[in-house]
């Protein structure tokens, strides 16, 4: 079998914490070189009892991800817990979730950090069975207050809202592969995997194609957490 298609097994590793604390978190990107990685401004959403009791309680959020591989993904995101103190309240969430392909040229960058050679071709993951899922939820804006009180009624806590821009004449901003217009929000709900479809369901009732939020609505799969254990520990619970 020849390397470029060997199974290789990448995590996403996505950080949201309050905006003043982002260079925190690229700073230790740089110290371990991670190539790449991308910043996206965006909002809490929980009433104030809700975001004290996650550790939010800044509005002004930013949710920084970036690829790495599954042997070193997990002692980077402790790097990260340890340094922004995760486990303590008020100072933010890590989390991780895999990866389903990539193009070869962009794994041998990750995986060597060195310019890529050869075809472009897509490498396949290993497959997990998520402990949690991170749902997204592409909506026209003005709907997101009316998309989180359908979440929260079926079990959700909170959720980050990231707004979509224009980048280009004709490119749209892309957020985990999908296109998003200028009008758009994206909303992001971390949950326990046993309450994803309900939660889903209730958003797609409330905010849905067919309504006038026109929402798109598709989960992730999240392995690993820092900086929500109070919620786990809740959640596992019931």
């Amino acid at each position: 079998m020849s390397e470029h298609t060997k199974p290789v097994t990448l995590k996403l590793l996505g950080v949201i914490v309050d905006r003043a604390r982002t260079k925190k978190v690229t700073d230790i990107l740089k110290e371990d070189h991670v190539r790449f990685h991308f910043i996206t401004l965006g909002e809490g959403t929980a009433g104030s009892e809700i975001m004290a009791f996650l550790g939010l309680n800044s509005i002004d959020k930013s949710l920084i991800c970036c690829l790495e591989q599954e042997n070193t993904v997990s002692g980077l995101m402790r790097k990260i817990s340890e340094r922004l103190h995760l486990r303590k309240p008020g100072k933010g969430i890590a989390f991780t979730t895999p990866i389903s392909g990539i193009n070869n040229a962009a794994l041998q960058l990750i995986a060597k950090g060195a310019a890529p050679r050869g075809e472009d071709e897509k490498v396949e993951t290993v497959k997990c069975v998520p402990k949690y899922d991170m749902i997204l939820s592409v909506i026209n804006q003005g709907h997101v207050d009316r998309l989180m009180e359908a979440a929260k009624a079926a079990g959700a806590r909170g959720g980050t809202v990231l707004h979509g821009r224009k980048i280009g004449i004709e490119e749209d901003v892309k957020f985990f592969g999908i296109s998003v217009q200028l009008e758009k929000d994206i909303v992001a709900i971390l949950v326990n995997h046993e309450k994803k479809n309900e939660i889903m369901r209730a958003i797609t009732q409330s905010c849905g194609m067919n309504t006038d939020a026109q929402g798109v609505v598709i989960a992730l799969p999240v392995d690993e957490i820092e900086g929500l254990g109070s919620v786990k520990a809740a959640t596992e619970g019931e």
